[in-house]
């Protein structure tokens, strides 16, 4: 997963349409484009997929995230992609 991530993030063209992403954790987190969430989850290891938009502007800014509280501190460690 993580080979396919940055392979993706490297031919990737950028086009500037903010979206949402959440992890396996529930982290929910806005992305610049969809090539800037592969780049991210290549460069940290993250599993972040695309949500509809509408469900992070209700929690989080641009470039923030937002960890939902269920998910408990151990679950950085869990969804970290190998």
């Amino acid at each position: 997963m993580l080979k396919e991530e940055c392979q993706i993030a490297d031919i990737c063209r950028h086009d500037q349409v903010p979206m949402c992403g959440i992890d396996s954790c529930g982290e929910m987190r806005t992305f610049i484009d969809t090539c800037d969430m592969h780049e991210f989850n290549c460069d940290t290891r993250k599993d972040f997929v695309q949500k509809p938009v509408h469900e992070c502007w209700v929690t989080c800014k641009r470039g923030r995230s937002f960890k939902k509280p269920a998910y408990g501190d151990g679950c950085d460690l869990e969804n970290s992609v190998i």
